[in-house]
């Protein structure tokens, strides 16, 4: 199934939003950084992935890319 471009950004955002919070987490929490810093760069690769979809289909900016999509 061909996911429709809301659906990307929608899940673009989610997912740049949770690897914000790990990275916030794993430095707030040093003690914690080898039991989770693999999932916050499997959530990275998650995010490449999205972004790289979505930038198949229009052009993003710096923004976009650091904050999210606006998607009202």
């Amino acid at each position: 199934m061909v996911e429709d471009i809301y659906q990307l950004k929608w899940k673009y955002n989610n997912t740049l939003n949770r690897y914000y919070n790990g990275c916030n987490y794993i430095t707030d929490n040093p003690e914690q950084f080898d039991k989770y810093i693999n999932k916050v760069m499997e959530l990275k690769a998650e995010i490449d992935r999205l972004l790289d979809k979505i930038m198949d289909k229009q052009n993003v900016t710096t923004e976009e890319i650091l904050g999210g999509f606006e998607l009202c």
